[in-house]
């Protein structure tokens, strides 16, 4: 059984991608995989539910800015859905927290679009 899983799906113009389980160095390139279909998608926005994470190391971090990087380059929408526990520690005390723009629910972050 894998540690981690990601999965998509389209919401109109947005493109929501679900990352569960543990975001480390050996699952980054699932989640690279599933961040590069939504680049593809032609989406406006794009929101990636981690509500489901257990655990998110530095490379899962890293990964989350590089799409956020992304994100700017394309000019298109990024939110981060569901942030809790160590995720939410690693981004509050290196600062990145204000970067990301932060919805409780992929509901809410779809109303934004």
């Amino acid at each position: 059984m894998p540690f981690f899983t990601a999965s998509s799906s389209l919401h109109g113009t947005a493109f929501v991608v679900q990352a569960c389980g543990e975001l480390d160095y050996q699952y980054a390139p699932v989640f690279r995989s599933e961040m590069a279909k939504a680049w593809e998608s032609g989406a406006s926005s794009v929101v990636i539910d981690v509500t489901e994470l257990t655990f998110c190391d530095s490379t899962g971090v890293g990964e989350l800015i590089l799409s956020l990087q992304r994100s700017q380059a394309l000019d298109i929408r990024l939110s981060l859905v569901g942030v809790h526990g160590t995720l939410e520690r690693i981004l509050t005390i290196t600062g990145l927290r204000p970067a990301f723009e932060l919805s409780p629910s992929v509901e809410e972050a779809l109303r934004g679009t």
